[in-house]
């Protein structure tokens, strides 16, 4: 019997079937060939492995749900069946039209949905729904790896506001503002799961970094994350200087921008 004491908070991360399988491939056959999201669920696996490791009755842990959009009996199929042969861990499948994704993602109380579509994360963000970059890692690692933007998180709401000066239009603000406030819960409990781990040989790997913004606002982030209980490893402050030599380094298998969608090519710094 389960103890009423203990209350189960699932991390849950919705990854889409074309990030997890190659369609493309023209050997999928029966079994689809591995996508750009296996490395990230092995990683998922990795960590949810040591926490119970630590406390068999761990209550905290990442939870993967598989979406797919418009697809047909023959393709939910295989990707059932591909599902099993890679022994993936995925503990739902959703099967819904293309306007039904984001109340899908609303629906299962998606704490965070990954995706390589630019359009569906802004989607995603824009209703509320924590969305970030499901970056493309090449190899299986066992250690997680998150980047996220100070840019948005460091920036107050006048800060906010003022990005209307930089080119940025009105939707695209109101996204980041909602981003920010979505990140937080998050944030919160990947914090609490990051503490679980020492800062040696940890299964979870987090980093700051802001592309434009100046010093001041890569403090600012650090600030509010650490209010949210997140201490992250690394900070990078780049203040104009290209990001992808950082990218390449970590390879994130998450790149939370908050809506930003590219750290490589950003307006001048704040």
């Amino acid at each position: 019997m389960e103890d009423p004491k203990i209350h189960i908070r699932l991390l849950m991360i919705a990854l889409q079937h074309h990030d997890i399988f190659d369609l493309e491939s023209p050997n999928a056959d029966t079994v689809l060939p591995k996508g750009s999201a296996f490395s990230f669920i092995k990683a998922v696996h990795a960590v949810n492995q040591r926490l119970l490791s630590h406390n068999s009755s761990e209550s905290l842990g990442f939870e993967v749900i598989l979406i797919a959009k418009e697809c047909s009996e023959e393709t939910k199929v295989k990707i059932v069946e591909s599902v099993k042969h890679y022994g993936m861990e995925i503990c739902k499948f959703y099967f819904c039209k293309k306007d039904e994704l984001i109340e899908t993602l609303q629906s299962n109380n998606v704490k965070l949905f990954l995706s390589t579509d630019s359009d569906d994360i802004y989607k995603a963000l824009h209703a509320n729904v924590p969305a970030a970059v499901l970056y493309d890692q090449t190899g299986v690692s066992d250690q997680l790896k998150l980047i996220i933007s100070g840019d948005i998180i460091g920036l107050s709401e006048d800060s906010l506001e003022s990005l209307a000066d930089f080119g940025f239009s009105e939707a695209q603000i109101k996204t980041f503002k909602s981003a920010k406030i979505c990140m937080k819960e998050f944030a919160v409990l990947i914090g609490e799961m990051r503490r679980r781990f020492g800062r040696e040989n940890s299964p979870l790997r987090t980093c700051l970094i802001t592309a434009w913004g100046s010093r001041n606002v890569c403090l600012s982030a650090l600030k509010t994350l650490r209010g949210w209980g997140l201490d992250v490893d690394e900070a990078f402050c780049m203040a104009g200087a290209p990001c992808s030599p950082i990218l390449a380094l970590v390879k994130p298998h998450i790149l939370w921008d908050g809506g930003l969608h590219n750290l490589t090519d950003v307006p001048a710094q704040l």
